[in-house]
């Protein structure tokens, strides 16, 4: 064969491995999830056909190198075979590295393993096709021999290590939040332009605050902003200097664990807040999922803020709703909006309950619930007459003119369903049109306008496409409902996040479009708001946080700003809330050189004798309702939120966990050996090595934290 024929033929049994290992990737896996657990990626076809073009550019100059170094004659011996195995190898692991990091297509280490273990048994059975044709014999025993007998050079070690770093960086994205964010960040830099006409600065001053989930403003109190963070705190601040800014309630005990999709969720005031003749002037409705060793269950309840310091409004908890959910955290929604008709609106997800889909007789999930939190009875609304499946509501009414109210079989609270996440919903100020962001599966987003008894069609029709797997019901319920917008994944873009329609004069080119977000990239977009049918988008801002750490709600303050909620470092007072500013503004042009200034001087103080002020910039004290957040990230899933040694992975370890609240623990244990242990983990003080260390991934002074947060567990020792 001719040494051009040979390449071509090389190419080909890449192409084929590529083609047949994103088919059976899709089919099933052969990664134990016990070491990898992976989402599902639906390739699409300009997915597969970027991975071909990489993989083939990888593995073609991969071979060439090998033809440079050891001679032309691939398919001669079984020796230079066996090292054109290692060269295949290095190809497609480049490849790969080149897909994960720089590109927009959804990666898979599954795919990637197929395509691999499939090129190298074809070019097996090719290199023994070539033996027999030659008259040579099948030679597979030298074939073999050879390959592993390259194992005594260091450089095939080397390969093999080689081999094996996708994997580690699939396992490092899926477990480290810091590393899923680098990566998400290199991703979006390498394929989302920069060039917009907004950017994002502080909108209150200097204020931070630990994951800000949600924002709102009071009713005619334009001078104050409330802010919900995720772990379950709820803040005031002045706006827009972002100055007095006070705690009011704090149900972090209550909330648990924050992983996953859960945690403090939306909020919203009464409409009568503030009004000194009104019995709902210091109402607050929050919801959020309230994580237990047994389960997890969805809550709203309602809170009075007059009631004074942050445990006295805890106190006065009133539950609405109580939904008990599966217990993996995913799919919450977490909308809670009043209406212009005074009605409390909830945006729920799935909850992971698959029985409950396309169904109102089951639980309150999947929809968008409308109840009367006054119970103004009469001709407007009246008692709840059904109870969800594992749950329990009371104190509100369901509204008489709810579409499903007047049906005996069905929970009257659902004005609409079919959804599977809607993430934020909001008003059109003009004209009362209720718009939803619903995050989506492993393909497709939506936008969408929610109608009063609409159908969103989840599951059997996701984006426009019809779900072979999961079949349309015979009967329908409601009125089916297409999407306004749809986007497909991409491996940043995969996460909307309901926005607003922009009613106002400061931000003039946003008039009448609806400004949305995406969670993964960062990027904020807008449509027409009067179009039935969008098929493109604008994107006008980018936010520097994306992924976990990215944007999460869009509302209009009423100085006519646009606001961002970005919720930043899980453990640190690093989100903030942000509003668009022009580009070319003065604004923006100070806090690129306020950002780039303390860059400079983050890297300054880490190296030798780092300088005063960047030390200044890294030592900040660690506040305690800060620090139960990074245990509560970093040590609960183990350890248990009230620091027992009973966290929902602890039974699973199989290994004694002490317990925090043992007043022995505190007794025999230094402080030198809970940093020492945090630092090096389990086996630097000669304990289990399930404890990993986390030096690298806390700082230092985070670390402290964590040590002292574990001594509050100590309430009768010494």
């Amino acid at each position: 064969m001719s040494r051009v024929a040979v390449f071509a033929l090389q190419l080909l049994i890449v192409t084929i491995a590529v083609l047949l290992g994103a088919e059976l990737a899709q089919r099933f896996s052969i990664i134990p999830r016990a070491l990898l657990r992976l989402p599902e990626v639906d390739f699409l076809a300009e997915d597969i056909r970027t991975a071909l073009i990489a993989f083939l550019v990888g593995s073609g100059l991969s071979f060439l190198a090998n033809r440079f170094i050891n001679g032309w004659g691939v398919f001669a011996e079984p020796q230079r075979a066996a090292k054109e195995v290692y060269a295949l190898v290095v190809g497609i692991v480049a490849a790969s590295l080149y897909l994960f990091f720089l590109t927009a297509i959804k990666f898979s280490p599954e795919f990637l393993l197929q395509s691999t273990l499939i090129a190298l048994l074809l070019f097996l059975a090719t290199f023994v096709a070539v033996g027999l044709w030659r008259k040579r014999g099948a030679r597979v025993g030298g074939f073999f021999a050879n390959l592993f007998g390259l194992l005594r050079s260091p450089w095939a070690w080397v390969v093999v290590a080689f081999a094996m770093s996708p994997l580690v960086v699939a396992k490092m994205f899926t477990s480290n939040r810091d590393f899923a964010n680098f990566v998400t960040n290199i991703r979006v830099s390498a394929n989302v332009s920069d060039d917009n006409p907004f950017e994002l600065v502080n909108a209150l001053g200097t204020t931070t605050f630990t994951t800000p989930i949600m924002m709102q403003f009071a009713p005619g109190d334009p001078n104050r902003i409330y802010v919900l963070t995720r772990g379950g705190q709820l803040w005031r601040a002045d706006y827009p200097s972002g100055s007095n800014s006070t705690m009011l309630l704090d149900i972090t005990q209550k909330v648990g664990f924050v992983e996953m999709e859960n945690g403090a969720l939306g909020f919203d005031l009464h409409p009568e807040f503030g009004r000194a003749d009104s019995p709902n002037a210091g109402f607050v409705y929050v919801y959020f999922t309230e994580y237990r060793e047994d389960g997890q269950t969805n809550r709203l309840n309602r809170y009075d803020l007059n009631a004074g310091a942050p445990d006295a409004v805890r106190a006065t908890a009133l539950p609405l709703i109580a939904q008990g959910r599966n217990n993996d955290g995913y799919h919450n929604g977490g909308s809670v909006e009043f209406g212009p008709d005074g009605f409390l609106y909830l945006a729920l997800g799935e909850n992971s309950m698959r029985k409950c889909h396309q169904r109102i007789d089951c639980a309150l999930a999947g929809g968008i619930l409308r109840i009367d939190v006054d119970r103004k009875g009469g001709d407007v609304s009246r008692p709840i007459a059904r109870q969800p499946e594992r749950g329990e509501t009371a104190n509100y009414y369901i509204p008489v003119d709810n579409p499903f109210a007047g049906d005996a079989n069905a929970l009257g609270e659902f004005y609409a369903f079919g959804l599977r996440n809607p993430f934020r919903i909001s008003f059109d100020s003009q004209n009362g049109t209720i718009w939803a962001g619903e995050v989506g599966s492993t393909v497709w987003e939506e936008v969408n306008r929610i109608e009063r008894g609409g159908n969103y069609q989840f599951p059997y029709i996701e984006g426009r496409e019809v779900q072979r797997e999961k079949p349309k019901p015979a009967r329908i319920v409601g009125t089916e409902k297409p999407p306004v917008l749809t986007y497909k994944h991409t491996a940043f873009l995969r996460s909307v996040i309901g926005g607003t329609v922009y009613r106002g004069t400061r931000l003039r080119e946003l008039n009448g479009r609806y400004v949305f977000a995406d969670n993964y990239s960062g990027e904020i977009m807008t449509i027409p708001a009067d179009a039935a049918r969008a098929d493109k988008w604008e994107v006008v801002a980018r936010a520097r946080d994306v992924a976990q750490r990215g944007l999460t709600a869009l509302v209009v303050a009423p100085d006519g700003n646009l606001l961002v909620s970005i919720m930043g470092d899980n453990d640190r007072p690093t989100g903030m809330v942000a509003r668009l500013v022009r580009a070319n503004s003065e604004e923006a042009l100070a806090a690129r050189q306020a950002r780039e200034a303390e860059e400079a001087a983050r890297r300054a103080a880490a190296l030798p004798g780092g300088t005063a002020a960047g030390k200044a910039v890294l030592a900040s004290s660690i506040p305690l309702d800060q620090a139960r957040s990074l245990y509560n990230v970093n040590c609960a899933r183990c350890h248990g939120a009230s620091g027992e040694g009973n966290g929902p992975d602890a039974e699973e370890l199989g290994v004694h966990i002490p317990s925090f609240t043992d007043a022995n623990f505190h007794k025999y244990a230094t402080d030198e050996e809970i940093i020492a242990v945090l630092k090096g983990g389990g086996p630097a003080v000669g304990q289990s090595p399930l404890m990993p260390p986390w030096e690298g991934v806390l700082t230092e002074q985070e670390m402290i934290a964590v040590k002292d947060y574990v001594r509050s567990f100590n309430k009768g020792g010494e």
